[in-house]
């Protein structure tokens, strides 16, 4: 057992997750004590070095949007075995998010449910921290999100200059038919007019869905998403969940629950995707047999945020020791012999 299972953990599970959270957001801006945990544990493997488009990852493990939210903590999460970090979601204007509590554990399931709504200091302080980031080892992707077709093209030209790439979520309620078509309208807009002047690669983050009504939208999305020529998508399993103890009620429950819908969504998903879109997919991803498991399903990169939390600040280092291990074992040499298995 490591040092942080055996004694931080419990620490900070004494704690309500929103002051766990809060105290590990004030860690990570001291940069250099990370430098130093990194250089210690640092692992790197060729059997894991990959693509996502023209970017080059150490592996294919990378940080999910929400823990890193406006870009303050890039230089210190790129220390710790990441492929790539996803900032965001960086909204145009300064979101408080929702009142606290907005975390709750579950720690006999590995799991949390969360209620944030989105906090963010804004577009404006965003692009003001991104462009002082150092160089780092792990890619940056920003993740931006807006309801509208124009300010998340605002967003999106805004942030570009300071990622390496850049993906966009739309926040819409889609209570009725009407909306969900003019949803899939502002979707389609906004990917033709981003692709027409893109510099750096272009995702879209597409919605779970629980229902045939809801796989009818992620496809006809991802439909989208091929006719215009972005580069990839990003997909996640977490579902909503009743929570009293949330100050909303309810919230996203993501962690090991999630991992059966992230593999049926990246079963269902990629067959469309192979050679045409890149797929990052996020949700229960815990151990380097859950990233296998998915890689060889079709995902081209898998995302973790819960282990951060149950496994601690070398997650991804855990993750990639054990994905090594599992593809040496099954005698393959690197992701494209994974990747030639499906």
């Amino acid at each position: 057992m490591d040092v942080y299972s055996r004694l931080v953990r419990p620490l900070l599970f004494r704690l309500t997750g929103d002051q766990a959270h809060y105290l590990a957001r004030i860690a990570l801006r001291f940069a250099p004590l990370w430098c130093t945990v990194g250089s210690r544990s640092r692992f790197s493997s060729p059997r894991l070095a990959t693509s996502m488009t023209r970017l080059r990852l150490a592996n294919p493990i990378g940080l999910a949007p929400g823990l890193d939210k406006d870009g303050q903590f890039v230089r210190a999460l790129s220390q710790l075995d990441f492929g790539y970090l996803v900032v965001g979601s960086i909204t145009k204007n300064p979101r408080p998010g929702n009142p606290f509590p907005r975390l709750i554990r579950y720690p006999e399931e590995m799991a949390i449910a969360n209620c944030m709504g989105l906090p963010s200091e804004g577009l404006k302080k965003a692009i003001h921290t991104l462009s002082q980031r150092p160089a780092t080892p792990a890619v940056v992707v920003g993740s931006v999100a807006g309801s509208t077709r124009d300010e998340l093209y605002e967003c999106a030209e805004g942030i570009e200059p300071y990622v390496d790439a850049v993906e966009i979520g739309l926040v819409c309620p889609n209570a009725t038919a009407e909306e969900r078509v003019e949803e899939l309208h502002i979707f389609t807009d906004l990917a033709e007019s981003l692709v027409a002047r893109r510099r750096k690669p272009l995702f879209f983050k597409l919605p779970p869905y629980f229902d045939d009504a809801g796989r009818q939208r992620a496809m006809a999305m991802l439909d989208m998403c091929l006719r215009t020529g972005v580069d990839g998508i990003s997909i996640a399993g977490n579902t909503s969940i009743e929570e009293p103890r949330l100050s909303t009620g309810q919230g996203s429950l993501s962690g090991r629950p999630a991992m059966v819908d992230t593999l049926r969504i990246t079963r269902d998903f990629a067959p469309r995707c192979r050679g045409k879109l890149f797929l990052r997919v996020s949700g229960g991803v815990f151990t380097g047999s859950d990233a296998l498991e998915l890689l060889r399903a079709g995902a081209d990169a898998v995302e973790l945020y819960t282990a951060f939390i149950y496994r601690g600040w070398n997650a991804a280092g855990l993750i990639a020791r054990e994905l090594d291990a599992a593809m040496q074992a099954a005698g393959a040499s690197g992701l494209a012999d994974i990747h030639g298995s499906r």
